[in-house]
């Protein structure tokens, strides 16, 4: 086994932001990416998760993978597990409703919203910890972050007017008892360090949301202290002792940031091994630790880390809080590197359409599904009120997509494949039931609710099947009360619906982009049978028309996602131009990559999202353009002989 102080953490790092457990390709990608590489320098170590990444499915991913090394994955020991804990949401907020967290003084949680709190009190996070680690099975993380502490004053600082110095000294006393508890943790073993995740550390210190960071590092230094103090006399007569004669530390390591190595500065380190290798050899041999546990021998507090957005548009806490990170012995890890969420140019994807692909045909796409739904609307009366809103949703998509492809400020990353995938299926998805009997009543009977299918029992329909023909209002509630509207009128209802009020979001009334006003929704209906001459056809649609149907739509998604990538990146080589930036040649993600990772002065690693084996592919070329002399032909190496490359 290797110790901490061999330990490199790569320059590019796993995000598992969107990485979950129970998604084939997830686990497929998280396995490629910890493969051990021929040259050590290619290997990537580094997990980047929190406790509420997928409701906490992405740390079972992790767990699983490490729990289930393949012949050429990276060992426990050789990974850098980073977590954090502090939202209250999903699986938290119920257990916040049942009691779970009644140590927990309720005035230290912060109520942002209805569905999302947050607490960094220590009761909390011992909580938080102790799930964290069973869904990673791990006995211990190397790093816990506190993860976005400054909710505290997203809540609290509403304007200018605001006493901010008062929100920030409260918000930092909270953080002073917190680091405590996590040098608690450190001796205990149950985390090697800690640091701050933060997305103000980007933010300009005159903001009202900036957490102050100048203090952390003695604030840390200061609860170590106290902790220290506070240890029985037995163990401080360890812990006392000068640096020289601090007892040899095996697993587990010491938790100091020092412990940890990126690749830019293991060069250095090594050289310093090198040199004073030969004086320290003889007089470590001779001494025997004194203490069972390694983490009460250190000398130190367990600050190593601080964690911050950045990306080509937002380099403000690149160029200022991560430089003085570095200054005080910290590591920076970046997040967000490809998503800007810029105030001046708005969220963008940084990252060039393929160049292999010809520009999307949207239009085509768009009129291909329109006709689709249009003609089953037409063949299915009980389905055209649906049909009808779908095609409306899809017009409104349109008009979204390329009113914001012109507005510098506007996003399009809202209109990502995955919520207008969303938006649509929430639309299809609405269970119903077919009353089945033997003689199938007149088709003026049959309701939008309970259709007739000739059978005598009762039959739930799938998922898929459902998808298909739910009625426009779903609800029991709706359907009884549909039952006493006269015939008349439901016949006029199912040949003229109202025109729909649904927003790509899914949700009536609410615009996918609150920076633009609501688009005008287009009144689209579709001609009843009796007008168009086709013959309408009413109970269960076939196993043909469904896949149709199922697949227009994806096909279409699919476009979607070409198009929006495609006016997203040309939007953003319009704004690196007019910056002045000059690509050289490169696609814009790798730019941006290789662009942080030139910050070395204040930058250690970088985390990328790794959902798909090829962004883990894209990765791996990065790296293996930052070092241009690694050899593809070197044999793979243990870890014993990686620790001393």
């Amino acid at each position: 086994m290797t110790s901490a102080t061999s330990r490199i953490i790569s320059r590019l790092g796993v995000g598992t932001y969107r990485m979950m457990l129970g998604v084939p390709e997830h686990e497929r990608s998280l396995y490629r990416a910890l493969e051990r590489q021929k040259d050590p320098r290619l290997n990537i170590n580094l997990i980047d998760t929190s406790s509420n990444y997928g409701n906490g499915r992405s740390e079972k991913l992790i767990g699983k993978v490490l729990a289930n090394p393949r012949p050429n994955t990276l060992s426990r020991e050789e990974v850098v597990i980073a977590t954090k804990f502090g939202y209250i949401q999903n699986e938290n907020m119920r257990l916040l409703s049942e009691g779970v967290f009644e140590n927990v003084p309720f005035e230290e949680i912060v109520q942002y919203s209805p569905e999302c709190y947050h607490c960094i009190h220590p009761a909390f996070m011992r909580d938080q910890l102790t799930r964290s680690l069973e869904r990673l099975q791990t006995k211990y993380v190397d790093i816990l972050f506190v993860h976005n502490p400054e909710y505290y004053l997203m809540k609290e600082v509403k304007n200018s007017e605001t006493n901010i110095k008062h929100h920030q000294g409260v918000l930092l006393n909270r953080l002073s008892v917190l680091f405590e508890e996590l040098e608690r943790e450190i001796d205990h073993g149950r985390i090697r360090a800690y640091g701050i995740s933060s997305n103000s550390f980007a933010l300009k210190p005159s903001h009202g949301h900036f957490l102050p960071y100048q203090d952390l590092v003695n604030m840390a230094q200061r609860a170590y202290e106290r902790v220290r103090a506070a240890r029985p006399v037995s163990v401080l007569g360890s812990v006392a002792k000068a640096p020289s004669e601090a007892p040899k530390i095996t697993l587990p390591p010491s938790p100091k940031s020092s412990d940890f190595f990126t690749a830019s500065d293991h060069h250095r380190h090594h050289r310093q091994q090198s040199s004073s290798s030969s004086s320290s050899s003889s007089s470590s041999s001779s001494k025997k630790s004194s203490t069972e546990n390694p983490a009460l021998s250190r000398l130190g507090h367990g600050l190593g880390f601080m964690q911050m957005p950045g990306n080509l548009l937002e380099m403000e806490g690149v160029e200022t809080s991560a430089v003085w990170a570095k200054g005080k012995g910290l590591r920076v890890f970046i997040n967000r590197p490809l998503n800007a969420m810029s105030p001046e140019t708005g969220a963008c994807r940084l990252a060039s359409y393929p160049s292999h692909l010809g520009p999307p045909d949207f239009k085509k796409a768009l009129k291909e599904v329109d006709e689709m739904l249009r003609e089953e609307g037409i063949k299915r009366e009980v389905l055209q009120p649906k049909m009808d809103r779908l095609r409306a949703m899809l017009h409104q998509l349109d008009h979204m997509l390329h009113a914001a492809a012109g507005d510098s400020k506007l996003s399009i990353l809202e209109l990502e494949g995955g919520q207008i995938q969303a938006a649509l299926h929430q639309e299809l998805a609405r269970p119903v039931k077919f009353k089945q009997s033997r003689s199938p009543p007149p088709p003026q009977q049959v309701h939008e609710e309970e259709l007739t299918l000739p059978s005598s029992q009762e039959e739930e329909l799938s998922a898929v099947d459902a998808a298909i023909v739910s009625p426009a209002r779903g609800s029991k509630a709706n359907a009884a009360k549909s039952k006493k509207v006269p015939e008349q009128e439901r016949e006029r209802e199912l040949h003229n619906p109202p025109t729909p009020t649904h927003s790509v979001s899914g949700k009536p009334g609410h615009d996918a982009h609150h920076h633009h006003p609501r688009p005008h929704q287009p009144h689209v209906t579709t001609p009843s049978p009796s007008s168009s001459g086709a013959t309408a056809k009413s109970g269960r649609p076939t196993t043909e028309e469904m896949d149709k149907l199922l697949k227009g739509i994806d096909h279409f998604l699919d476009i979607i996602q070409q198009e929006v990538r495609f006016l997203e990146s040309k939007r953003v080589e319009r704004m690196l131009t007019d910056r002045g930036v000059d690509l050289e040649g490169d696609t814009i993600e790798k730019f941006a990559i290789e662009y942080l990772l030139e910050h070395d002065q204040a930058v250690d690693s970088v985390l990328l999202g790794m959902k798909r084996e090829n962004y883990v592919d894209f990765a791996r070329g990065v790296l293996r353009d930052l070092v241009p002399a690694a050899n593809p032909d070197t044999h793979t190496q243990s870890p014993e002989q990686q620790q001393n490359t």
